[in-house]
């Protein structure tokens, strides 16, 4: 019985497609081909395109709405210390973690590949700010942090990054590398004086300015 489905399963991809491989045939010849059989190719290219269109759509959409929570949560950091009159730390999580962080205990820093919006509160401990839309974000394998360039030339590849908003208006130049989907480097720019980071199609430095 499973020797017949067998059986049956090659003559159905044989039957499939078989166009496809008289269309080559009669190109190679140099002959025409009927309406029919190009009808049939068309159809077999439509419907491998419908397959791989979700899949194509989701890793588009994951990407650009990964990388608008990132900038908008950069940009509502400077709104939240500006209008709440505080210093806010923008705290950037990267992929590898500081092992000395871990150990310590402490949740906040134990965090990894993501963002967190903190406060020093009243005890001299960091907490995560109260604002609801400033939560902890933890992003998705396929969107990596990978390392920070500070202003001074240091480049720091693990562990956490404290980025301070001063309510007057004003954080540090950093600049944040990004790794895609294992092959697309980006880059995200803070800017000391600017509210809205930038992006970039590569990883850059300060030189790039």
């Amino acid at each position: 019985m499973n020797s017949t489905k067998s059986v049956n399963f090659r003559k159905a991809r044989i039957s499939f497609f078989n166009p496809l491989l008289r269309l080559k045939k009669t190109l190679m010849n140099n002959q025409g081909f009927s309406l029919l059989e190009l009808i049939i190719v068309i159809v077999i290219i439509s419907i491998m395109t419908m397959m791989a269109a979700p899949r194509i759509s989701a890793f588009l959409s994951g990407k650009r709405n990964n990388m608008v929570i990132l900038t908008t949560m950069i940009a509502k950091t400077f709104d939240d210390a500006f209008l709440s009159n505080k210093t806010d730390f923008l705290v950037v999580h990267l992929e590898e973690p500081d092992a000395d962080m871990t150990s310590a205990g402490h949740e906040i820093f134990s965090r990894r590949n993501g963002i967190s919006i903190i406060e020093l509160g009243k005890e001299g401990t960091f907490k995560d700010v109260d604002n609801k839309l400033l939560q902890y974000r933890e992003f998705p394998s396929s969107f990596k942090f990978r390392e920070v360039l500070l202003s001074t030339g240091e480049t720091i590849r693990r562990g956490n990054v404290m980025i301070p908003f001063y309510p007057d208006g004003h954080s540090d130049d950093i600049i944040l590398h990004l790794l895609i989907n294992d092959d697309e480097r980006s880059s995200v720019r803070i800017f000391k004086f600017k509210k809205e980071a930038r992006v970039f199609a590569d990883h850059v430095s300060f030189q790039n300015d």
